[in-house]
């Protein structure tokens, strides 16, 4: 961690996703990963990734770092930020149907990607997962329903 002049610690933690090559490079200098955007490979395809894609995905960053925190934040995609095969038209981009509440809709997405996560953090055990665009504690009990039955 950094070390404050007043002796407190403050954990640095990295914004990841785009480049694997440079995260790798500032593991060292780093307290772990704060946030993986998980959508970043998932645009990169021009399909849903599979199962096992995600697991080695998921797997090399939580190895990568394997001993120090890793949050993955599921699928936070929308109409700012689309998958070229699944498009997504509203008015209001930023209220509206993203993140979190595309993901609850099409729970077979959602089940995918945490199993992938699951599965991935087996060997290594320092994973947390990220919620995003959260409006509801109803979105939140949902999504650990689907949590747990994956």
């Amino acid at each position: 961690p950094a070390q404050l002049k007043s002796g407190e610690r403050v954990k640095v933690m990295l914004n990841a996703g785009l480049s694997p090559e440079h995260e790798e490079k500032l593991g060292s200098r780093i307290d772990g990963i704060g946030l993986y955007r998980t959508e970043i490979p998932f645009m990169l395809q021009s399909g849903f990734p599979s199962e096992e894609e995600q697991v080695a995905q998921y797997q090399g960053m939580l190895q990568m770092f394997n001993d120090k925190p890793v949050t993955l934040r599921t699928l936070d995609v929308g109409a700012d930020k689309q998958l070229p095969y699944m498009p997504i038209s509203e008015e209001n981009p930023c209220l509206g149907w993203r993140g979190i509440r595309i993901t609850l809709d099409q729970p077979e997405i959602f089940l995918i990607q945490v199993r992938a996560m699951l599965r991935a953090n087996a060997a290594t055990g320092n994973l947390s997962i990220l919620l995003p665009m959260v409006t509801s504690i109803d979105e939140v009990d949902e999504a650990r329903r689907l949590i747990e039955r994956a």
